[in-house]
């Protein structure tokens, strides 16, 4: 299970890895860098969020926080952010598809759309870019998530330090919006995991986590 589900597995009920994408990717030098990713992708991913709980209007709630992961190796290496996981009341899977195909950013090359149910009672619509990152919305009958992972991008700044970034807070990522925000992003009950390059997390709390390597 990857990294980027730590939080929300008790919600979603699993993770899927990104399928099979119809768009060749972005040679790792020529992507956009993981600051501008974080100042304008993963803010829009924030306000599509905030636009499925207005849908039915409901109340946005934050279960997972952001953090950063190294990932690569050599001259690949670099770093991988894993957004905000939320959770809004849930609307017909047609109506939340029209809501995202509608809305969807101009970085978004592809839409895939799960034509069947999983086991678990889910379906999801995700939104890929073309350097293999991915916002997923995964509906089910109670709530819809929605949750985001970029590509491993590049920086300029040290490659062994994920600290080193300043994330938008939840007032920045949700400016004017009442959002609640669950005790799952109690770093104390739900250590974010620390990773290397090439080596995977120790799950911590009871969450399975990973890293993986390349996009």
């Amino acid at each position: 299970m990857g990294a980027w589900c730590v939080v929300v597995v008790a919600v979603l009920g699993g993770c899927h890895a990104a399928k099979s994408r119809d768009a060749e990717l972005v040679p790792f030098p020529q992507r956009v860098s993981i600051e501008e990713y974080t100042s304008r992708q993963l803010l829009e991913i924030s306000s599509m969020a905030v636009q499925v709980a207005a849908e039915t209007g409901g109340e946005l709630t934050v279960m997972g926080l952001p953090y950063v992961q190294v990932c690569g190796s050599g001259d690949t290496q670099g770093y991988r952010l894993v957004g905000y996981t939320t959770v809004a009341p849930s609307m017909s899977f047609e109506r939340l598809e029209k809501l995202v195909t509608e809305n969807k950013p101009d970085w978004a090359v592809t839409v895939q759309v799960d034509k069947q149910i999983d086991r678990d009672a889910t379906r999801g619509i995700q939104l890929i870019d073309n350097y293999g990152g991915m916002a997923e919305f995964k509906f089910s009958e109670d709530s819809i998530a929605v949750r985001s992972r970029s590509a491993c991008l590049p920086t300029d700044k040290p490659l062994d330090d994920p600290g080193q970034f300043v994330l938008p807070s939840v007032e920045e990522a949700f400016p004017g919006v009442h959002v609640t925000v669950s005790d799952n992003t109690d770093p104390d009950l739900h250590p974010v995991p620390t990773l290397t390059p090439g080596a995977y997390a120790t799950p911590q709390s009871g969450a399975q986590s990973g890293a993986q390597s390349g996009s």
